[in-house]
């Protein structure tokens, strides 16, 4: 209202030149008579100013279409609060973001020493899941089992670790597959534990079972008992992982996160896990540091081609980096491979 009179006062002026206005503002209380158009025209200029400084910025709202995923979660680890959430109760497909809980399970109930044996397990994998190659025979400290179920995403080992805390808790006589189903009720209780409310897992690798499935919301959770533990953090940090069975062989494996090599970023990417299949679209949780500062983020449902594009704001908010003329856009080339 100020504008539009101040405004009206000034187009008057430039009309007659001179002469006295009455410009009645606040309430209808007379401001002041003027006897030049300079004067009006200054007076004017003061008050749009006046508005313009007065109000405090508004603050930044980062709505659902922040991201193109369909679920996602920023959180801040350090200050132990969400930044942002988007869809976080949905019940979703949790891909091979379920091998995080996978190994908490496993380094809950053995030690790091354990020797894990590779056995008949390793066939019950479906036929186009994602490997790291290991053989029947193959015998690994626990760390180094986690790390081909982790680092390649190898569902093989997935199912060898299953099977091999099943089998040290329950006794060794019993079959693969009541190894795999009474290491997911393990992988529930902990779940549980941990505060899931909506989480049910039915196998050790993610693959896709209907009856598989999570929310955002209960990942969160997951994803902060993930972070805050050392063999976990140490093994998905690593762009290359090397390690040695018990025979002295090789075997190394690339990461599929490709934010641990990526230069642009302010902050230091140390993991946590990439996923696909077909249901659950590409899923990704990261983790990253900068100056002590720790942030999660979760990215659920992606298209292959927001996955790292998402996380990139996520995690630039939670460090408060976002800059919305920033081009988050083809700043990564997908994965080659499904995870």
């Amino acid at each position: 209202m100020k504008r539009r009179i101040a405004a009206a006062a000034l187009f008057a002026l430039l009309l007659t030149g001179c002469g006295k206005i009455d410009l009645t503002l606040d309430g209808g209380k007379p401001k002041e008579q003027y006897t030049t158009a300079e004067t009006a025209e200054t007076e004017a200029v003061q008050v749009i100013k006046t508005e313009q400084t007065s109000l405090p910025e508004p603050e930044p709202v980062y709505g659902d279409d922040f991201v193109d995923c369909t679920a996602a979660i920023c959180y801040d680890l350090s200050e132990k609060a969400i930044v942002y959430s988007k869809n976080e109760d949905k019940i979703i497909y949790p891909a091979s973001l379920t091998k995080l809980l996978t190994a908490l399970t496993a380094i809950k109930y053995t030690e790091k020493t354990d020797i894990y044996t590779v056995g008949t397990e390793i066939e019950l994998i479906e036929p186009d899941s994602s490997v790291a190659w290991i053989s029947e025979g193959e015998q690994y400290e626990r760390n180094d089992l986690l790390t081909a179920m982790l680092a390649p995403s190898g569902n093989d080992a997935a199912y060898s670790v299953a099977v091999n805390v099943a089998r040290k808790r329950y006794g060794s006589d019993i079959s693969d597959s009541d190894a795999v189903r009474l290491f997911a009720d393990l992988m529930n209780d902990y779940a549980a534990e941990l505060g899931c409310e909506n989480t049910n897992f039915t196998v050790p690798d993610g693959y896709h079972d209907e009856e598989h499935v999570t929310t955002c919301a209960d990942m969160l959770k997951i994803s902060i008992a993930a972070a805050e533990c050392k063999d976990i953090v140490d093994i998905t940090s690593q762009p290359l992982a090397v390690v040695y069975d018990l025979d002295g062989y090789t075997h190394s494996w690339n990461n599929g996160n490709l934010l641990l090599e990526d230069p642009y970023t302010d902050y230091t990417t140390v993991g946590l896990k990439t996923g696909y299949t077909d249901e659950a679209g590409f899923c990704f949780i990261g983790l990253a540091e900068l100056d002590g500062k720790r942030i999660l983020t979760l990215a659920f449902g992606c298209g292959v081609e927001y996955r790292y594009e998402d996380t990139l704001k996520l995690m630039d908010l939670g460090f408060g980096l976002y800059d919305e003329r920033k081009d988050y856009r083809d700043r990564l080339e997908p994965a080659d491979t499904e995870e």
